[in-house]
């Protein structure tokens, strides 16, 4: 199945109105954290002003900034004035991503908002994006609803770069059949949701006192922990596979290099997140880390038969293993000291 630069839709099916019948017009803050990447954060707010927005819901767009030395208020109050649109600018002095997220929350809560929607500022929503996850919501109730994302590649792209971005995008389409299986199959509330495409009940949020874990500062994952610390306290998820939204890959994530580390440093993430009494025993943590480099080696060996479609796959799983072994050593992951894009 090939998404590149597809961007087709399907109406949620009706069905009884719940949680945003709470109010008359319930209030969804769209927020993105965002950290020296104006050219990216530029695109994203362009593609808010296509969005179909829902007649009876208050939208307010948010923006977070987490780069003092380089802010983008002037690239947020232009936007504003150019569209009349309700977009509001904080600063978040607190490096690391789970500070901006968490000052999100703050700023919805203060604005009395019903629900806050988190897309990524290296993102582009697609026009029916809102209306989507907000009739899903209204469908279902749930306190977490998340959506697919889909890889584009960087306008200036390589053969080189092309060739491996095939790969990228093989990865996202797979992840997002799958989770459009478990949807249909009435499974989807096991479904991972994270920021990249994310609405929440920020009545549920508040009353449960949830928030973005700052331990993970730098290392990544405080949307996945977060997740997993709401499933613990019983809450709703969904998943919704009309609400699109598609990723512009740079040139710097797309070498093989990046793609190595990034599943290295998930892979210490992932280790970290779970409390000790949680992990696999150290015999059955070193079999699986062992396993994933050695599957992952195969792959690599193999790509040239394949005609490079197990190459990506097999750069991962070697990261994955070496990450899980740097982990029982002691590796933190520090991913995020070092952002890529502009």
């Amino acid at each position: 199945m090939d998404f590149a630069g597809e961007r087709p839709y399907r109406s949620p099916t009706p069905g009884p109105e719940r949680r945003m019948n709470q109010k008359a017009t319930p209030h969804v803050v769209v927020a993105a954290a965002t950290c020296r990447r104006p050219r990216m954060l530029s695109q994203l707010l362009e593609s808010y002003e296509t969005l179909r927005l829902p007649d009876d819901v208050q939208v307010t767009f948010l923006v977070i900034d987490n780069a003092p030395e380089l802010p983008v208020k002037d690239v947020v109050d232009a936007w504003r004035k150019k569209t009349g649109l309700d977009a509001r600018y904080v600063l978040e002095r607190e490096p690391g991503i789970p500070f901006a997220r968490n000052r999100g929350i703050d700023e919805a809560l203060a604005y009395g908002a019903d629900f806050l929607a988190y897309v990524d500022d290296d993102e582009v929503v697609d026009p029916e994006w809102l209306a989507a996850i907000v009739a899903h919501q209204r469908k279902e109730g749930s306190n977490l609803v998340g959506g697919p994302v889909r890889s584009l590649p960087p306008e200036d792209a390589s053969a080189l770069d092309r060739y491996v971005f095939g790969g990228i995008r093989r990865r996202y389409e797979r992840k997002e059949e799958k989770n459009a299986r478990r949807r249909r199959k009435g499974t989807d509330g096991g479904v991972t949701i994270i920021t990249n495409n994310w609405l929440a009940d920020l009545a549920w949020m508040k009353a449960n006192d949830l928030r973005f874990d700052i331990g993970l500062r730098y290392s990544g994952g405080s949307d996945t922990a977060l997740y997993h610390a709401a499933k613990r306290l019983g809450a709703t998820s969904s998943w919704c596979p009309e609400a699109l939204v598609y990723e512009t890959v740079p040139k710097d994530r797309i070498g093989l290099g990046y793609q190595f580390r990034r599943a290295r440093d998930q892979a210490a993430t992932s280790f970290w997140r779970k409390a000790a009494a949680e992990r696999r025993s150290l015999p059955v943590n070193i079999a699986t880390a062992f396993g994933k480099a050695l599957l992952g080696s195969i792959l690599v060996l193999v790509s040239p038969l394949t005609l490079g479609r197990t190459l990506v796959d097999g750069v991962r799983l070697v990261g994955y293993g070496v990450g899980y072994t740097l982990a029982m050593a002691g590796r933190r992951s520090r991913h995020y000291e070092v952002l890529q894009g502009e």
